[in-house]
């Protein structure tokens, strides 16, 4: 296998995520929705938009790194037993992209070392905004440096949370203990998890949850978070990496504040 190199690897996926955010603006105000009645997940929302945007970023990964593994989340997995794995939302956020509720919605490109995230890119093409990581370089916002807040009291956190597509009551468990009088100032749900765990990582808000998330939802996000100065673990602390559903993500103090609540 090719050695990899890690700054063009993070110009690619900049390039490509132009290019796929280019694909969800020329359907935008026009999204063809596809049928997914025979899906058993009833939650689910695919449009032409995903499929366009998921083949273009699958195509361009295949061609200039062949023998890398890619995880989608609207095609079966290619895995060719490399120890480099893209993870890809080509469009996270369908929700509020189709039926024009906000601009929360993104494309998103993650690359992990084994299970380790080590480079991110989250484009939001509304908000002309992109976040970039690569481990080790800091985090970016349109090329700017970002850095997480510094804020600690949970009563003034604004904090982001999404209930994913399964499983989505286990989430109920953490708002009832955080919304009560004692808890945050307020909490966001976006219907949409990448762009919310970007304004983490430049300090917009203050903190993410979630207790069931895929992986194309958190591997760009946790890479980002962490070179931007956030801690990154699942609700049970343990630091994430590919293949965790749960996340906490907050600067470090924030963050053992939260732990600390969530297990009262």
């Amino acid at each position: 296998m090719r050695s990899l190199n890690l700054d063009y690897a993070c110009d690619f996926a900049v390039e490509t995520a132009r290019k796929a955010g280019e694909i969800l603006m020329s359907n935008y105000n026009h999204v063809k929705i596809i049928d997914s009645s025979h899906s058993s997940d009833l939650t689910d929302l695919k449009t032409l938009a995903d499929v366009d945007s998921d083949n273009l970023i699958r195509d361009a990964i295949a061609r200039n790194f062949p023998d890398h593994n890619i995880i989608s989340e609207e095609e079966k997995a290619k895995e060719v037993e490399s120890e480099y794995t893209w993870v890809v939302d080509p469009l996270d956020g369908t929700i509020p992209y189709t039926y024009m509720t906000s601009d929360h919605f993104s494309v998103s490109i993650g690359l992990c070392r084994g299970k380790k995230p080590i480079l991110g890119v989250i484009y939001a093409p509304l908000r002309n905004e992109l976040y970039a990581a690569l481990e080790g370089d800091g985090a970016t916002l349109n090329g700017t440096p970002i850095k997480t807040s510094t804020l600690t009291e949970m009563s003034k956190a604004i904090i982001g949370a999404e209930y994913g597509h399964e499983k989505r009551t286990n989430t109920l468990d953490f708002h009832r203990k955080i919304l009560i009088p004692e808890g945050v100032r307020y909490v966001l749900t976006l219907g949409c998890a990448t762009l919310p765990l970007a304004f983490v990582a430049s300090g917009k808000i203050h903190a993410y949850y979630s207790s069931h998330l895929e992986p194309w939802d958190l591997s760009a996000a946790a890479v980002i978070n962490k070179e931007a100065g956030s801690k990154v673990t699942t609700l049970d602390g343990k630091v994430w990496e590919l293949g965790d559903e749960s996340i906490l993500c907050a600067n470090p103090t924030l963050h053992k504040n939260l732990m600390e609540f969530f297990k009262k």
